[in-house]
């Protein structure tokens, strides 16, 4: 219009507010924000990857478990000591009237059972007989401290298995475990059986079959008992003190075996004692309880201990037994 030219008109400086302004910091921000926030699940997402790249493979990773408090030990429980049946063989002197009946109705015993521990075929006997007693009682396992020593024993002619025991010390039950034998099994001359013994001293087992002071096969007389007499009564405050007649000098592989064997329920049972004196003295410490009464046989023998070809010891009789006496303690 009116010869004005428009397209060279000069143009006006664009002013920014302070809204563009902050427009432009709010979207700056939002950017910065997002763009953390994506670099921190990255480097979590990777970090397992780098865990397992580090460990090796072929090792678990063991879980942490709670450790149980510690508990008290409890004490050991004793075990109680076996009660087992066992039978005893008391020697038993024939008196003047007896028959088997009476005797056996004494000790509660079978007329059969006395007949068959002394291989009698008939209910004849006379006084002065000497018969062995089969009695069961009630006993535990460990009523001897004393340690068995095993002996070997050659079987003599009219030998049984009931005066071997008798003789020795031991058992018919012992020697049946020992020999693996069954009763009621015969046993013949010349047979060795395994006699197991308590109350054998160490040095019985340190002999040789030669000594300097006698030979070895020196036979001696039955034990002469002394003391305490026959039926005699003890209080049990007081020990028993039993003696006998000393024989000749005893060889050096030779010892007095004294028994002391129970005849009735209160009794103990009691190991044979090996001794080279003439006599023994058995303390109050084993006597029976106040008010009660403790019935005994006694007797005395000489045991010779000698060795095979092959070192192994054998036990022998160097002399008939004594005659069998009685007591109470009481």
């Amino acid at each position: 219009m009116c010869g004005y030219d428009l397209r060279n008109q000069a143009q006006g400086r664009r002013r920014f507010s302070w809204i563009d302004v902050t427009l432009v910091v709010a979207v700056l921000a939002v950017l910065v924000f997002w763009w953390r926030v994506g670099t921190e699940s990255t480097q979590k997402t990777d970090q397992p990857d780098v865990v397992k790249a580090l460990l090796p493979t072929n090792v678990p990773l063991m879980e942490a478990t709670a450790t149980p408090p510690a508990t008290a030990t409890p004490p050991p429980t004793a075990t109680p000591v076996p009660i087992v049946q066992e039978t005893l063989l008391i020697r038993h002197a024939v008196q003047d009237g007896e028959t088997l009946l009476s005797i056996a109705i004494d000790y509660d015993v079978s007329v059969e059972e006395i007949q068959r521990a002394n291989n009698l075929t008939s209910e004849l006997i006379r006084a002065g007989d000497e018969l062995s007693i089969p009695v069961m009682r009630d006993s535990a396992a460990a009523q001897s401290s004393a340690a068995a020593t095993n002996f070997e024993y050659i079987v003599q002619g009219g030998d049984t298995l009931s005066t071997i025991a008798s003789t020795f010390g031991s058992t018919v039950e012992e020697l049946l475990t020992a020999n693996d034998l069954v009763a009621g099994e015969f046993i013949q001359p010349g047979d060795r059986l395994i006699l197991p013994l308590r109350g054998a001293p160490p040095e019985a087992l340190a002999v040789t079959p030669a000594t300097d002071d006698a030979p070895a096969t020196t036979a001696y007389a039955a034990p002469q008992l002394r003391t305490p007499a026959e039926g005699a009564t003890v209080a049990r405050t007081e020990p028993i003190n039993f003696a006998w007649e000393s024989a000749d000098a005893l060889a050096a592989n030779a010892w007095y075996v004294l028994q002391i064997l129970p005849r009735n329920l209160t009794a103990r049972t009691l190991p044979p004692t090996w001794t080279k004196q003439a006599g023994f003295r058995l303390e109050p410490s084993l006597a029976p309880g106040e008010d009660e009464v403790a019935d005994y046989a006694w007797l005395v023998s000489i045991v010779r201990v000698t060795r095979d070809a092959e070192g192994r010891a054998l036990l022998e009789t160097a002399s008939p037994t004594s005659a069998v006496r009685t007591f109470s303690w009481r």
